[in-house]
C-alpha cells in the first residue's frame, strides 16, 4: 500500500496561546479606545443619512427617500436646520444598501451608532492602506511600511472621510478585493464584490466599466455568473420590504444633484478662469475621456501590470470627469499612491527612498496647509484638485516601468 509522507504537526505551546490572548486583548483595547475618541467626532453625516433613513423606513414606516430624513439629519449634524451652503444629506443610496445599515438603526443614540460604524471605517483604512501595498508585491522596507500606513492614515482627504463616516473606505476596500480576487481567478468572489460596490457612481464608475471590459474580452462567465447572482439576490431582498423604492430612489437622486453640494470639474475652472472656465473644463474633460478609452483599449488585453496600472488611472480620472463629488471620496487614491510609490522605489534605488519621503510629505503637508490656512473657496478647490492631478501625473509618470518589467541589461544596469 502506497502512503503519503505526512510532516509532523506542531503543536501549539502555552507561551502561543499567551501571545494570541495578548493580541487579542491588545486589539479589542485598542478598538475600545478607538469607539471612545469617536464620540469626540463631529460631523458623521454620511452616516447619519444612512443610519436616520433605515431606522425612518424600519420604525416610522416613512419613505427614507422623503424630506423628513434629511430635515432630521440637518437637525443632528447642524443641531438646527440647514442653511445656504450646508449639506443637504438626501438620501440617495440605491435600497438595496440600505439593509447593511439596519443593524446599526437598532442603537437609538446616534452617536454611539456613528462611533461604532466610524470604527469599522477605521479598521478598513488600515487594510485597504496594508492590501494596497500587498497588491503592488512591493517588497518594502519596514521603514516605508509603517511611513506608508502613517501617510494612509493622517492624510487630509482619509481624516475627511472618517470624519464624515463615509463608506467610501469601505468602497475602497471592495476595490482592492475585486483586484485580488481577479489576479487569482476567484471568479465568482470577484462578480460578488463587483455587485457590493454598485454605489457612488462618482467614485468607481470607470474602474468598474474597465473591470467588466476586461472580464468580456476574457470570456470569464464565472465573473458574470457572480455579479448577476448577487445582484439578483440584493434586488430581489430590496424590492421584498420596498417594492416601489425605484421612483422614489430617482426623484431623490435628481433633487440631490440639483443640490449641486460638492466639486465638479466644471464648477471649479469657471470659478478659476470665469471667461474661458467652461471652454477649458470641456476640454480637459474630452482629453481625459479620450485617454481613458485609449488606455481601456490596451488594459483590455493586456497582461496583469496593465490592467492594474490602467485600474489605478481609472480611479485617478474619475473626479476629474465632471461628476459631482465631494473630498473624502478621494481616499480611494491609496490604491495608485501605493503602485507609485513601489515603482519609485523599486525603479530608482539610488535616490527612490528620499524621493519616496518628499512625495509623502508634500502629499500630506499641502492639503492640511491649506485647509488649516485658506480663508476661502479657492482654497478648498485646490486641495480638491491636488490629490487626483498629482496622482495622474504620477501614474504616467511611471507608467513604462509599471506595465513593463526590466527586460534588457540597460533597464538593469540604471538600477544600479
Amino acid at each position: 500500500m502506497r502512503t503519503t509522507f505526512q510532516p509532523p504537526q506542531k503543536s501549539l505551546t502555552p507561551r502561543d496561546y499567551q501571545f494570541i490572548a495578548l493580541v487579542i486583548v491588545v486589539f479589542i483595547g485598542v478598538c475600545t479606545a478607538l469607539v471612545f475618541a469617536n464620540l469626540t467626532l463631529k460631523g458623521g453625516g454620511d452616516f447619519y443619512v444612512h443610519w436616520v433613513g433605515a431606522r425612518a423606513f424600519l420604525f416610522d414606516k416613512i419613505d427614507p427617500y422623503g424630506g423628513e430624513v434629511p430635515a432630521r439629519v440637518q437637525k443632528i449634524v447642524y443641531e438646527s436646520a440647514a442653511k445656504a451652503g450646508n449639506e443637504p444629506y438626501i438620501l440617495d443610496t440605491p435600497f438595496q444598501i440600505l439593509p447593511f445599515y439596519y443593524l446599526f438603526s437598532f442603537l437609538s443614540d446616534p452617536k454611539i451608532a456613528r462611533a461604532i460604524f466610524t470604527l469599522i471605517l477605521e479598521l478598513a483604512l488600515f487594510a485597504l492602506a496594508i492590501l494596497s501595498l500587498r497588491l503592488t508585491e512591493w517588497e518594502a522596507p519596514r521603514i516605508f511600511t509603517v511611513l506608508f500606513i502613517f501617510f494612509a492614515v493622517f492624510n487630509f482627504y482619509t481624516f475627511q472621510a472618517i470624519y464624515e463616516a463615509n463608506p467610501v473606505l469601505i468602497l475602497g476596500l471592495l476595490y482592492i478585493g475585486i483586484l485580488f480576487t481577479y489576479r487569482e481567478e476567484l471568479d465568482e468572489l470577484t462578480g460578488a464584490l463587483m455587485a457590493f460596490s454598485l454605489y457612488y457612481w462618482e467614485v468607481g464608475l470607470p474602474f468598474l466599466v474597465l473591470v467588466f471590459l476586461r472580464v468580456y474580452y476574457e470570456k470569464r462567465t464565472r465573473v458574470f455568473a457572480g455579479f448577476f447572482m448577487s445582484c439578483f439576490i440584493l434586488f430581489f431582498i430590496s424590492f421584498l420590504t420596498y417594492p416601489s423604492w425605484i421612483v422614489p430612489f430617482a426623484r431623490a437622486t435628481v433633487n440631490n444633484l440639483r443640490a449641486d453640494f460638492g466639486y465638479n470639474i466644471h464648477t471649479i475652472f469657471a470659478h478659476l478662469w470665469p471667461a474661458q472656465g467652461a471652454i477649458l473644463a470641456w476640454i480637459f474633460t474630452g482629453t481625459l475621456v479620450i485617454t481613458l478609452g485609449y488606455e481601456w483599449s490596451l488594459a483590455r488585453s493586456g497582461d496583469n501590470r496593465r490592467f492594474y496600472w490602467t485600474a489605478c488611472l481609472s480611479l485617478a480620472a474619475a473626479p476629474l470627469l465632471g461628476f459631482r463629488t465631494e473630498v473624502e471620496h478621494l481616499s480611494v487614491l491609496i490604491i495608485p499612491l501605493a503602485l507609485i510609490f513601489a515603482i519609485i522605489h523599486d525603479r530608482w534605488q539610488r535616490f527612490g527612498n528620499g524621493l519616496i519621503i518628499l512625495l509623502m510629505f508634500v502629499i500630506f503637508a499641502l492639503p492640511w496647509t491649506l485647509y488649516l490656512f485658506s480663508v476661502n473657496r479657492f482654497g478648498a478647490e485646490i486641495i480638491f484638485l491636488f490629490l487626483p492631478i498629482s496622482t495622474l501625473i504620477g501614474l504616467y509618470w511611471i507608467r513604462w516601468w509599471a506595465i513593463r518589467p526590466p527586460r534588457i541589461l540597460s533597464d538593469f544596469a540604471s538600477r544600479l
